[in-house]
């Protein structure tokens, strides 16, 4: 068999206190780099266990064996369509290895299907993406093992017959892997795949090469193929592992992604021509990402796992989230630190993450979105938590509403009912950042309580709207800690593929209106970064008198405007910073006796 996930060996483990007291300390394993991909399954047969209801409503839409989802970044594998229906894919597997491939349901705006008995593909595939696709149709492309990716389209969501074509790579490399996509265009009739080489490529000789595709005829040719761009090409790197970037949600024509991992930066590709050019925007730098053939041994160091996920605002401002991973190189091999702690959060009004990720500084600068620590009773301790060769906190998702409120939503080892093994297990956690909060709310665990013990969540893909106010996400559950895919010494088990629907009102801190787009809101500016001018929305609830003030990084005040007393409603100030040097600035609205800060980046 070709393609094999089979994790290789176990390189070494130790003990180490990854940060401050208050985050937990684990056991941390290194790994040979290679991306995993093992497509074995055991041989017992099924035996489902269904999921209690609870308050978040969670709905077993199938099953599966194949207890791996992704190596990293989650596929967009669930999408409401406009008339409320939904559609949701999953890596699925049973008890004969050849049956591996796309199990699908659809949610007709009622309730969902029976679990499927069969795969979509008329071949053995796997990692699907989902996207709609015409007037009021549905496209899922998944790879194969030989002939590269499988493209299965109908015109009819929820109904009729797939019609399945191949997408092959180059000649020599016509089997890529690890599809990731979107579409966009008139009746979504533009389809831009990434993908990569299952060996090296073009000088991408390390790892794979990451390809970009594009069809603005519904896939009946490609205009863009096996095209590697530029700013990811050689020269720039040594190559790129399966999943570890990542599509965002296209607004018209600008179409972004995010790139993450171990041994590559962290960045997004943005294109406001729809695929045509690119540029790029760093996030998090990585020494390591084109190294000399001499080199032989590089020391631990400490950046991306690889989990991303990336989605623009109504206001053009990029959020970014990624899982903290790590390597080191030994004697010509790399390796990668699996179950590291904390997850970071950047959007592009912030400087860039410093490479040293260090929880606290994160912390400090508003780019820690999650964390794993130690429960406050006898017993809420981190015990031991299995490999998904990520971090303890990683697998991130973000939604943003109308209302430019950022949702996001990660698995993360969590404290107390171990395992028999024992292992932790992981829950799905959230936060919300308001879009006119500064911080985020606290991490809230959506799986506390009596009705989610002795549970595992994990492989969240949450859908990039909401309907009717709450968030739809797809999320791989059982009764055992780990992947068998990923570790044989985890035993293989069976695996529910559930619904699972988070009311953000949950997700509020006391005192938090539920109907966010009613209070008093002060937005961030809008260009940012600004140049020569730059506009403010302030949204009063009664009648008030304003005053903004502007200062520097270093505090010092530069600018000072009283705006008078302003009536209730929504206002549009527009500020001149002409006369700014280019750098961070943050401007303070004050009201009355309330004070909101924003910061904003001229250029």
């Amino acid at each position: 068999m070709k393609k094999f996930t089979l994790l290789l060996v176990v390189f070494c483990i130790s003990m180490i206190a990854i940060a401050q007291e208050k985050y937990s300390s684990v056991v941390r394993k290194a790994i040979p780099a290679k991306t995993v991909k093992e497509e074995l399954l055991p041989t017992q047969p099924l035996n489902f266990t269904t999921n209690s209801k609870s308050v978040l409503e969670d709905v077993i839409i199938g099953e599966t064996r194949y207890d791996m989802q992704t190596n990293g970044a989650i596929q967009n594998r669930i999408y409401i369509h406009p008339d409320g229906t939904m559609g949701g894919t999953w890596t699925r597997g049973t008890i004969t290895s050849s049956q591996r491939g796309t199990g699908y349901n659809y949610y007709d705006g009622t309730s969902w299907g029976d679990p499927p008995t069969a795969r979509v593909e008329t071949r053995r595939a796997g990692w699907p993406s989902y996207c709609p696709y015409g007037a009021n149709g549905e496209i899922i492309v998944a790879h194969d093992d030989a002939l590269g990716l499988l493209l299965n389209k109908r015109t009819n969501k929820g109904t009729g017959t797939w019609t399945q074509s191949v997408l092959a790579g180059p000649a020599g490399h016509v089997d890529i892997s690890w599809p990731r996509m979107i579409t966009n265009g008139p009746n979504h009739n533009y389809i831009h795949i990434l993908a990569t080489t299952y060996s090296g490529y073009m000088g991408l000789d390390d790892s794979y090469a990451l390809l970009y595709y594009r069809s603005l005829d519904g896939g009946a040719t490609w205009d863009k193929k096996d095209f590697i761009i530029p700013d990811l090409d050689s020269t720039h790197y040594s190559g790129f592992s399966g999943d570890e970037y990542a599509w965002g949600t296209p607004f018209g024509d600008t179409i972004y992604f995010a790139v993450s991992g171990p041994w590559v930066d962290s960045f997004i590709m943005k294109s406001i021509d729809n695929g045509d050019t690119w540029t790029k925007i760093p996030v998090l730098s990585n020494a390591n990402k084109k190294l000399s053939p001499s080199v032989q041994n590089v020391l631990p160091f400490k950046s991306s796992d690889g989990a991303v996920a990336v989605e623009m605002d109504h206001n053009g401002v990029f959020h970014m989230a990624f899982g903290i991973g790590g390597g080191y190189m030994s004697g010509g091999t790399k390796y990668i630190y699996i179950n590291q702690n904390g997850l970071v959060y950047w959007n592009s009004t912030m400087p860039m993450v410093t490479d040293s990720l260090d929880l606290d500084t994160l912390d400090a600068h508003g780019q820690l979105l999650g964390y794993v620590s130690d429960g406050p009773g006898p017993g809420d301790t981190i015990i031991a938590a299995p490999s998904y060769r990520v971090g303890l906190s990683s697998f991130p998702q973000l939604t943003i509403d109308p209302y430019n409120n950022v949702y996001a939503a990660w698995s993360a080892v969590t404290p107390g009912n171990p395992s028999p093994d024992p292992f932790n297990y992981r829950h799905i956690w959230s936060r919300i950042k308001f879009h006119d909060h500064a911080d985020w709310t606290d991490m809230k665990d959506l799986n506390s309580g009596i009705l989610y013990m002795y549970q595992e969540f994990v492989y969240p893909s949450m859908a990039k709207s909401l309907l009717n106010g709450k968030l739809q996400t797809l999320v791989q559950t059982s009764e055992q800690p780990g992947s068998n895919l990923v570790d044989t010494d985890i035993p293989a088990h069976d695996c529910n593929i559930i619904s699972f629907e988070i009311d953000p009102a949950g997700l509020f801190p006391t005192g938090t209106p539920e109907n966010t787009n009613l209070v008093t809101t002060v937005a961030r500016n809008f260009p940012n970064p600004a140049h020569g001018t730059t506009n403010i929305r302030l949204s009063l609830t009664h009648a008030t008198s304003v005053n903004l003030t502007v200062t520097n990084i270093t505090g010092a005040r530069v600018m000072e405007n009283s705006l008078g007393n302003l009536q209730a409603g929504t206002h549009d100030i527009k500020l001149d910073v002409s006369n700014l040097t280019p750098g961070i600035y943050f401007y303070t609205l004050t009201m009355d006796t309330e004070k909101v800060t924003r910061k904003m980046v001229i250029r």
